[in-house]
This record gives C-alpha cells, sequence and structure tokens, in this order.
C-alpha cells in the first residue's frame, strides 16, 4: 500500500511539473540531436542517423500511466494524419517504471508487453513507429516531464522541444514549418 501511494504522489508531481516546465526554454534546441538507445523497444528499429537525414522527425516521449499523454494522443492523431509522409518519421520512446496495470510491480518481461497494450490501445497511429524502451533515451534528452515533443529537422538539429499539453494548433505550425523547408 505504501509503494502504490509512493507511485501515486510520483504521478501527480511529475504531471503537475508538466505545466511549470512547458513554458521553459530546452537547453537542446539548436543542438544536434541525442542518439537514441535502441536496445529493448516495442515494434521496428529505430532507423539510424544515416537513414533520418533529410527527414524531419517527431519524438514523443510518454509512459504508460500518463493521463496527460493519452490526452494529447488525439491531437497527435490528428497532425500526424495531416502531415504523413516519407519525409516525417516518428519515435516514441518510453521506459520502464517497474509497474503495469492498477501499480502491480513487474519485471520487464512483463512491462514490456504490457507497454505495447497500451501503445496499441491509446496510440492506434504509433503501432508502426519505433518505441525504444530505455531510461538512457530521458536522461540524455533531458526529460523529467512526460509527455514531451521534440522536433528534428532534416539535419539532426533539435528545432524545438515542449514538455506537457499542446494544442493542436501549435504542433501544427511548428511542423508545418520544418517539413516546408
Amino acid at each position: 500500500m505504501k509503494s502504490k501511494a509512493i507511485k501515486l504522489f510520483l504521478l501527480i508531481a511529475l504531471c503537475g511539473s508538466a505545466r511549470v516546465r512547458a513554458q521553459s526554454p530546452s537547453p537542446l534546441e539548436g543542438r544536434a540531436a541525442p542518439r537514441l538507445e535502441t536496445g529493448v523497444r516495442v515494434g521496428p528499429a529505430v532507423p539510424s542517423t544515416t537513414q533520418l537525414k533529410g527527414k524531419v522527425v517527431l519524438v514523443f516521449f510518454w509512459a504508460h500511466w500518463c493521463e496527460d499523454c493519452k490526452a494529447l494522443a488525439p491531437i497527435l492523431g490528428r497532425v500526424l494524419e495531416k502531415y504523413r509522409s516519407p519525409d516525417l518519421v516518428v519515435i516514441a520512446p518510453t521506459r520502464l517504471y517497474g509497474y503495469v496495470a492498477d501499480g502491480r510491480s513487474a519485471p520487464p518481461t512483463k512491462e514490456v508487453p504490457y507497454i505495447a497494450q497500451v501503445r496499441d490501445r491509446f496510440y492506434p497511429f504509433l503501432r508502426q513507429a519505433p518505441t525504444p524502451v530505455s531510461e538512457a533515451n530521458q536522461k540524455r534528452y533531458g526529460i523529467d516531464v512526460v509527455p514531451t515533443l521534440i522536433l528534428i529537422d532534416r539535419n539532426g538539429t533539435v528545432r524545438f522541444q515542449h514538455a506537457g499539453q499542446m494544442t493542436e494548433e501549435a504542433l501544427d505550425s511548428a511542423l508545418q514549418g520544418l517539413l516546408r523547408t
């Protein structure tokens, strides 16, 4: 019971901080995008840096427990449908949290399939997107709040980072600007 209370407190703290962090400038903007660790994953392999050259990349950091991530899903789905093209690549990193539904503790062998179930249920537009599962990716990108959206330009430079909820209009505008160049 104490473990569930701690997890609940952490969830509330993380989701609450998303609204504060959303206004902070990103130290990654204007810098080369960090490499994504690709060992454990759900779905296809993460494309190599060479394969991503010349493409716009949307990186969606999310978590299986995150209600704000799920609330963002319809917006993401509509915008990605609007701009669907071979020039736009979506990667959806997440990490292990040590539990599954209802806060039940779970080893990675149980949590990874649970991540796939959540992805398929709440994010059907991500079924064919690479989903690397690694805490290292969150550390490399400085992610301490989910959801976080990152846009990488055709040269591999981070051009946009937004933590927390986002309007469809704002995401559309940011993505449209990169796809035109």
